[in-house]
């Protein structure tokens, strides 16, 4: 009995997958498979009575990481809800990005520098992510609890797209900070434990309403 297309393509995306292992090429082949697969299963897990989506994309400092913190402390103290009843997604995208990435691609990347972050501590460009837990305190521009980390921890989830990724190697590499492909394979080893990847967010954004998200633009 003949092959389907199915099988067919299946087969041939593992004989590839050996050939690139072989060559030491599979990350590259790993990262391709993400970006082409949207997937939407851990939308479907957002089953909270009260959804909501935050679209970012600028850093503003750490200024949307505070309001959502707001967010989640509005609905804990003044509407006396479990956290269990909150799900907030955090869309970043755009010059927001930095926030996902670790310490090794601020120092890296002078992220600081080509985004215009001051750390409060040293008074330069930023060479570590003053937006986590290990550096909000001396850096000074958001709270200890309002990290990426803070959020994670009461249920929040931090979104970031392929194509977000793309174009901050662009920008990087424009800096003369690398070459792009290098640029690129950094930013996805790099991200922050628990981040979700997607395609593009402009998708993920219609997919989360459609899912009984509400929008919210965030400045």
């Amino acid at each position: 009995m003949p092959a389907s297309p199915r099988r067919s393509f299946i087969g041939r995306l593992f004989a590839g997958a050996a050939s690139l292992a072989a060559a030491g090429s599979t990350p590259r082949l790993l990262a391709a498979a993400t970006a082409a697969d949207p997937g939407d299963d851990w939308m479907k897990a957002l089953t909270a009575p009260h959804r909501t989506v935050f679209d970012v994309s600028a850093h503003k400092n750490g200024k949307p990481l505070g309001h959502a913190k707001n967010f989640l402390d509005g609905w804990r103290d003044a509407f006396k809800t479990p956290e269990r009843d909150v799900n907030l997604v955090m869309g970043i995208h755009g010059d927001a990005a930095p926030y996902l990435f670790n310490d090794a691609l601020w120092d890296r990347y002078k992220l600081g520098q080509q985004y215009d972050v001051t750390d409060g501590e040293t008074k330069g460009p930023a060479v570590r992510n003053v937006f986590t837990s290990a550096h909000a305190a001396a850096a000074a521009l958001v709270t200890p609890d309002a990290t990426i980390e803070a959020l994670q921890q009461r249920g929040a989830r931090f979104v970031i797209c392929m194509n977000t990724i793309g174009n901050t190697a662009r920008k990087l590499a424009a800096a003369g900070l690398g070459s792009y492909d290098e640029i690129h394979a950094a930013i996805i080893a790099g991200l922050l434990p628990g981040v979700i990847t997607v395609p593009a967010i402009t998708v993920a954004l219609t997919q989360l309403q459609e899912h009984g998200l509400k929008y919210e633009k965030v400045d």
